[in-house]
């Protein structure tokens, strides 16, 4: 079966400007930043090498949400 980076939860995405995509992992990373107001100085993974066959090992998917009427009556 093959791993979608888009399904990853590893898989972030910043909407800015210069958008970088990549894998947030932190063994996956080539520099990553302890404090949370550094966050932007981050270099995520290439998810392209990494994921090169679609076997990533490091893959898990992402948590299905629910419609949304079902969430307003769980609400």
């Amino acid at each position: 079966m093959k791993n979608h980076c888009e399904n990853c939860v590893h898989f972030r995405s910043a909407p800015y400007e210069a958008k970088t995509a990549g894998c947030y992992l932190p063994s996956n990373m080539p520099q990553k930043q302890k404090l949370a107001c550094l966050d932007e100085q981050q270099l995520p993974g290439d998810h392209e090498t990494i994921n090169l066959r679609g076997d990533c090992p490091d893959f898990s998917a992402r948590a299905v949400r629910l419609p949304w009427w079902k969430r307003l009556l769980a609400s």
